[in-house]
Parts: C-alpha cells; sequence; structure tokens
C-alpha cells in the first residue's frame, strides 16, 4: 500500500512542472503580456533551433547498444508508436479526409510525453537500468520518425488545400522546404553521425544544449497562452484522444502482447511507458501550422490531468511493486 501511495505522489511529482509551465503561460496571456501571436512566434523559435539542437545534441551522444539491448522491448514500443501512429493516419484519413488533423490526432495518442515524465516516473518504477532503455528508445522513434514524418506530413496537408494552377510545381517546393527544417534533417544527421561509430563527448554537449534544454518549457509555456487565447474545450473528439491515448493504446498494447506470450517485466515496461499523457509536440505542430490548435492543446491538458488516475490503476492491474 504505501508503495502505491509513494507511486501515486511520484505521477502527481512528475506532472507537476507540466501543469505549473502550461499556468504561467496561461497566466501570462491573462494578463494580456503575452497572446496568440506570441505564441507562435515562441514555438517557431522552439521547432526551428531549439528542439533540433535537443534531438541533434542527445542523437550523437547516445549509445548505439540502445537498439541491440532487449530487442523484444524495442520492436513492442515500436508498435505501439510507430505502427499505431501510422495506422491512426489511415483510419483518421478515411473517416474524415483530412491529413492534417489526422496526423495531429494519431500523434497525440502515439507520442507519450517520455523526455518530460519518462526520467523520475520511470526511474522510480523500474529502476535507473531499464528506465534509461525506455527514454533512449521512445526518445528514437519520436525523434527519428514521428517529429520528421510529421513534420512531412503536414506540409502535404498544405499541398492538399491548394487546387489553383501550378499545383504540382508548388507540391514539388514545399515538399523541399518541409525536407529543409532543421527538425526534419537535424535528427536524421544525428542518427547517421552516431552509427557511423561518432560519438559526442559529455564536455561538448553544452554547445548544443545551452539552447536545446529551453525547448520543453518554452513549448509548454507558449501552449498555455494558447490555451488562455483558444480557451479549454472538453470537445467530444478531446475525450476521445484522451480515451485512446491513456487507456485503449495501452490496453491495446497489452493485450497483443499477452497474446504473443511475451515476457510479463516487458508487459510492465512497455504497458507503463506508453501510458505516459500526450508529449507537447503535436501541440507545437497544431499551433506552428494554424490546425486545430484548441483540440490539440485541450488534449494536451486533459490527457496529462487524467494520467495520475489512469497510470494508477494500470500499476495495480499489472502488479507493479
Amino acid at each position: 500500500m504505501k508503495k502505491m501511495v509513494h507511486m501515486v505522489l511520484t505521477l502527481v511529482i512528475a506532472i507537476a512542472p507540466i501543469i505549473f509551465t502550461l499556468a504561467l503561460g496561461y497566466f501570462s496571456g491573462m494578463r494580456k503580456q503575452f497572446d496568440k501571436s506570441a505564441s507562435q512566434l515562441f514555438i517557431e523559435f522552439v521547432m526551428t533551433y531549439a528542439l533540433p539542437l535537443s534531438l541533434f545534441g542527445g542523437l550523437l551522444s547516445a549509445s548505439r547498444k540502445v537498439i541491440i539491448h532487449d530487442l523484444p522491448l524495442f520492436l513492442w514500443l515500436g508498435v505501439g508508436m510507430i505502427f499505431i501512429f501510422i495506422l491512426l493516419i489511415a483510419v483518421y484519413c478515411l473517416l474524415f479526409k483530412n491529413l492534417g488533423l489526422a496526423v495531429l490526432r494519431a500523434l497525440s495518442v502515439a507520442c507519450p510525453s517520455v523526455p518530460f515524465m519518462g526520467t523520475s516516473v520511470l526511474a522510480i518504477i523500474f529502476g535507473g537500468t531499464d528506465s534509461i532503455i525506455l527514454v533512449a528508445v521512445c526518445g528514437l522513434y519520436l525523434n527519428l520518425v514521428q517529429a520528421p514524418l510529421s513534420v512531412l506530413l503536414l506540409s502535404l496537408a498544405k499541398i492538399q488545400k491548394k487546387d489553383t494552377f501550378g499545383a504540382e510545381n508548388s507540391a514539388g517546393k514545399m515538399l523541399v522546404n518541409a525536407l529543409k527544417k532543421p527538425l526534419v534533417w537535424a535528427p536524421i544527421i544525428g542518427f547517421a553521425l552516431n552509427l557511423s561509430g561518432f560519438h559526442l563527448e559529455a564536455k561538448f554537449l553544452p554547445l548544443f544544449s545551452e539552447v536545446g534544454q529551453t525547448a520543453g518549457g518554452v513549448a509548454l509555456f507558449s501552449i498555455g497562452i494558447m490555451l488562455y487565447s483558444q480557451k479549454f474545450h472538453l470537445t467530444l473528439p478531446v475525450i476521445i484522444n484522451v480515451l485512446l491515448k491513456n487507456i485503449a493504446l495501452p490496453l491495446v498494447i497489452w493485450g497483443a502482447m499477452v497474446f504473443f506470450r511475451e515476457n510479463f517485466r516487458f508487459q510492465q515496461m512497455v504497458v507503463i511507458t506508453l501510458a505516459i499523457p500526450t508529449a507537447a509536440i503535436p501541440s507545437m505542430l497544431a499551433i506552428q501550422n494554424h490546425l486545430h490548435e484548441d483540440e490539440i492543446t485541450s488534449t494536451q491538458l486533459a490527457s496529462t490531468l487524467l494520467s495520475v488516475v489512469t497510470m494508477s490503476i494500470l500499476l495495480v492491474l499489472l502488479q507493479v511493486r
């Protein structure tokens, strides 16, 4: 019982900085210190400089042993973060005929906020070594696949809206511009250098972390401003997004792992990791591209608040001690 209370308190402590930073942004908007346009400028800074630098430096300093170590863990997290992400994009496109909305909703479901919450929550639940592997693997999937692919698909979504003369030429230019974005090429180059044997020594990491480490805080602050500007709305799409992220995704992956008789320890680690609430990057992309900001930012807030309950229940069901 004491262990469970301790875990719940850990969850509360882990999400407290997220809620506090969102609240600061909301308060600054309420005081008219920053408005929606300022939020968009902050996000532009994060997406163009801070986040690419953070991803590039992180991948250069990452260990190449991450993928080899505990391969089933790597594969199951890939199912939850990559396969489900792509599957949901396809389903949403069929249902709503809107690629931009499909990408943002799919990312809200398949992208857990492991970089923010993982280091504190997973370390206490599973121990230092396992938590490092979980954070590293999720970081690889987010940095190398989800973020670059989302940027490219959102650029394609803009192309779909252009049906004027010369649309093909315009489409080609927009795709080239998308590939030029630092959030697309920085993690790919960083990972390629890592695989080639180049490793960034710790003393050089501040070259990238000095600005890169501001990404999370500035992004959350700007999302808070947007929450004030757009107002929080608990709409049916937001409720569906949150239920899919916090409950359906972990349960579906857990069911699949049970069906394939996967190691129970791996079941615990994968399911709890995927149950972490939605990350900030869907909100950042929504604000940057002026697409469904109110729904995606509201989804992030609701998912974060509800995670204390949903993750606690899953910890009990999975008999995590």
